[in-house]
């Protein structure tokens, strides 16, 4: 099976190009294409501006984690002693003092993060930059032809090597998760499911559906795209979980099969997106 958005390392680890080709059926005119480039560079620097110094965002890391780390080895140490508080203030001050000190710098340099972030992004220019942006996302989807009443789904996407005959996924240095999740806008109509996002609009025959078969596996995504919290509403059924980078822990995913001119493609879904998918597809 040749999963769709899979990229494949199997004879070239260094391969970039995304299974999937075969369905795109449109993509972007050239101009929008470089309109949208122009625009996601200039809210990209404007995004940057709001942020802290690199300089001063690392102190902020470094106190809060120092902060933490001492604050737990003082407990930690008070706990197994059956000493107090007080006593190991007595004994040692100067972790007390650092705690302190740390826990301040860091709140300082939080406020002070907050309202620099709001005072570049509610600037007239700020506002500007991202609402010429929209424009242009907008100007894309209408020029695919996405209703204006289409979903939006994650489909997942990974690095993936073939032994005997298996698709396995691979995880390449310094990789937060196994899967990332880029956004599509999904509709169908008689004859075909759509997924349409950015760089173009893939069309799926719905007579080349086979099955969804569920991977019952630890899936590990990059990152949540959705406004509604991952433990909460809707999503809540499906005991979604949260690392410290972010990443998103689901207990399984999906994957609907196609047969595409005698070969089999699998779109990856997400556990939590297999409702939608389902809508269309019955």
């Amino acid at each position: 099976m040749k999963p769709f958005l899979g990229i494949d390392l199997t004879t070239d680890k260094k391969n970039e190009q995304i299974n999937g080709t075969e369905f795109l059926i449109q993509e972007p005119s050239s101009a929008l294409s470089d309109a949208l480039e122009a625009s996601a560079k200039k809210a990209d620097k404007t995004v940057e501006k709001a942020k802290l110094p690199m300089l001063f965002r690392i102190i902020q890391y470094i106190c809060g984690v120092g902060a933490l780390i001492i604050a737990a080895g003082i407990f930690r140490a008070t706990s197994r002693t059956d000493t107090t508080l007080a006593d190991s203030y007595q004994n040692a001050p100067i972790l007390f003092w650092a705690v302190g000190v740390c826990a301040v710098i860091w709140l300082i340099l939080w406020i002070y993060s907050k309202q620099k972030s709001k005072t570049v992004m509610e600037t007239d220019e700020s506002e500007q930059t991202f609402s010429n942006l929209d424009g242009v996302v907008d100007a894309i989807y209408k020029e695919l032809s996405v209703p204006n009443d289409a979903k939006t789904v994650d489909v997942l996407s990974f690095f993936y090597k073939t032994e005997d005959g298996s698709i396995k996924v691979h995880e390449k240095p310094m990789q937060l998760a196994q899967y990332f999740n880029p956004e599509f806008k999904i509709f169908a109509d008689s004859e075909n499911l759509y997924l349409v996002n950015l760089d173009g609009k893939y069309a799926f025959p719905l007579s080349s559906f086979k099955e969804i078969h569920t991977v019952k596996k630890g899936t590990r995504i990059i990152r949540w795209n959705k406004e509604e919290m991952f433990n909460k509403g809707i999503y809540k059924e499906y005991k979604l979980a949260a690392d410290k980078f972010g990443c998103i822990h689901c207990k399984e995913h999906h994957i609907l099969e196609i047969d595409h001119r005698g070969e089999t493609f699998g779109i990856y879904i997400p556990c939590y997106e297999l409702p939608i998918f389902e809508e269309f597809i019955k």
